[in-house]
């Protein structure tokens, strides 16, 4: 399985990262899924309202996850997934990102340290649940 996303978008996503530091950022990712790879269309922006220590924690603004769903249902495209920034940490999913995780979806989380992106990563969460797996991230 592979998740490609262009430059652009990318560059979207580390800019949103880079200026929520040194709290954790989220949006979404639009775009479809075909056989072996999903194809990221669109990034949306999303406000992290969780009620806690944002810097370690995240949680989508439900009714911009509900707007960004009607929109893309009316491009012909899915929320595909969710992508989220891990302030002075690795670009792993952690163990609260398990504990939230949507079977089917596809995130990216970027490190982000010293005012810049330092590494980013793709993981695909299993329809059936259990773990995340590693995917390939492509970016062009």
């Amino acid at each position: 399985m592979r998740l490609r996303i262009s430059r652009n978008q990318m560059k979207r996503i580390e800019w949103h990262a880079i200026r929520e530091f040194p709290y954790e950022c989220c949006g979404l990712l639009i775009g479809e899924v075909e056989g072996g790879e999903a194809v990221v269309i669109e990034t949306i922006e999303t406000r992290n309202v969780y009620d806690g220590d944002r810097r370690v924690r995240y949680l989508v603004d439900p009714l911009m996850y509900y707007e960004a769903e009607k929109r893309a249902e009316n491009e012909g495209l899915e929320v595909i997934g969710v992508y989220h920034s891990h302030p002075l940490g690795r670009p792993e999913p952690s163990f609260i990102d398990r504990e939230n995780a949507v079977p089917g979806f596809f995130y990216i989380i970027v490190s982000v340290r010293d005012g810049t992106v330092d590494r980013a990563a793709a993981w695909r969460f299993p329809r059936e649940g259990g773990e995340f797996e590693r995917i390939e991230l492509t970016v062009d």
